[in-house]
């Protein structure tokens, strides 16, 4: 980034820091999860320990779906030297704990800091770090400024530029394109991917297509489908629909779909896992006001000791993967409402189903892949939400072929975690590697 154009995006930065300060101060204020981990992020008072630092590699993962997607990626670098340092940041309070809980031999776990040059600047000194990897597509200048200046290489793995996104970049495309220039080398998930990152400015020899990492995911095991069922308080022969990451505006409509649907499945259960648990409390009370038997997964027997719940609020953080593995059948969250969708394959990894609604942008190569196998099923609304529902619930069989179709999908694109470490392998050569 020329000094002229690293001088311009800062002025306009503290600008818009000053600008909108009391705006910020009254939300750190009210709400918690933007106060997680607040000064580290403001200091860039990164706390690891001095044995581990130098030589090693920061790798960035936004939140819970970036850190869960890195995970085989990870793994095959750690194994090629476990003396290797790795700092793993996210921007996330869930995204913390997951990285804490998923990746035990990281030397350590931090907050992302703000894009000021004085932060990152004060991150990179401490860290010293011989490579720099971030996930999806996450593109903050004054970051990519430094590292350059530090002659630290910069990747981006597991790259995809949605819709939403794309519109954005293309707007501020003069800005972008000089720190995707930094970047040695941008892995993306498709050629859609690639093709866009393109015409944002990176550059075109330094641009590969490795596929999608979430494909390399191990699904959690589950010792036992039952002991899952009587954990969190679902009857052991009974239907159960499991409705994840759901979000505001969905739950009503699925609540109502799931009253219709009990009318003709008497012992029909509904597992609702939203996707932010700031909203445990607000679903809970949207459950009570439907006239539904409430059973909270964090309480089970408190609740309602008897196997008598219609609805169970999955109000925990970590174990939604797992519990696909109870469903008959599986409604991906964030599809209803315009928000993108999320991840459909934890769901197809158990080989169940999967129904989800027609903003699924965030993913849409896999989702295509998946509706274009008949491992999944697209609604347009609540209507024929309940018909596809419906239609799985009363023919098994059916909902069984479904499933399996799903995980053929998911066992069929593997791969893209050796192929985005073979990639990145020459930016390693001559690394202090222990």
């Amino acid at each position: 980034m020329s000094l002229l154009w690293w001088t311009a995006y800062n002025t306009v930065l503290a600008l818009g820091i000053l600008w909108t300060a009391p705006l910020w101060c009254g939300v750190l204020i009210s709400r918690a999860k933007h106060r997680a981990g607040f000064v580290q992020k403001a200091t860039g008072d990164v706390q690891v320990p001095r044995a581990s630092m130098q030589g090693g590699i920061w790798y960035h993962a936004v939140s819970v779906g970036e850190v869960m997607a890195s995970l085989p990626l990870l793994k095959r670098i750690h194994s090629m030297d476990e003396k290797i340092p790795l700092w793993i940041s996210t921007v996330t309070a869930t995204g913390q704990r997951t990285a804490r809980e998923k990746i035990p031999w990281a030397s350590g776990i931090f907050y992302f800091p703000y894009d000021m040059a004085w932060i990152v600047d004060r991150v990179i000194r401490r860290l010293r770090p011989s490579l720099f990897v971030t996930t999806e597509t996450e593109l903050w200048p004054n970051c990519a400024w430094r590292l350059r200046r530090y002659g630290v290489p910069m990747v981006m793995v597991n790259g995809r530029i949605s819709d939403r996104s794309f519109g954005r970049y293309r707007r501020f495309r003069f800005l972008f394109r000089r720190a995707l220039e930094s970047y040695s080398l941008l892995c993306m998930q498709s050629e859609e991917s690639a093709r866009r990152i393109r015409m944002l400015g990176a550059p075109t020899d330094r641009v590969l297509v490795t596929g999608n990492l979430k494909f390399d995911q191990q699904p959690p095991k589950v010792v036992d489908e039952m002991s899952w069922r009587r954990r969190i308080g679902v009857e052991d022969d009974s239907p159960v629909v499991v409705a994840g990451s759901t979000h505001p505006g969905e739950e009503d409509l699925l609540l109502a779909v799931f009253r219709r649907l009990r009318q003709r499945h008497p012992r029909l259960q509904l597992v609702l896992a939203p996707r932010a648990p700031e909203r445990f409390e607000e679903v809970a009370g949207r459950v009570r006001e439907h006239g539904f038997v409430l059973k909270r997964r964090s309480r089970v027997e408190a609740d309602c000791p008897g196997p008598t719940a219609e609805v169970i609020l999955l109000d925990t953080i970590g174990e939604l993967a797992s519990v696909y593995s109870v469903a008959s059948v599986v409604f991906v969250g964030g599809s209803l409402v315009a928000l993108g969708g999320h991840n459909p394959l934890e769901a197809a990894s158990h080989a169940k189903p999967v129904v989800f609604g027609p903003h699924m942008e965030n993913f849409r190569e896999i989702s295509s892949l998946l509706l274009n196998q008949g491992g999944a099923v697209q609604v347009e609304d609540p209507e024929s939400l309940e018909r596809v529902l419906e239609g799985f619930l009363s023919s098994p069989d059916e909902a069984d072929r479904t499933g399996r179709r799903a995980l053929e999908v998911l066992e069929l694109n593997r791969g893209a975690a050796d192929r985005t470490l073979q990639a990145i392998l020459p930016l390693l050569q001559g690394r202090p590697w222990g």
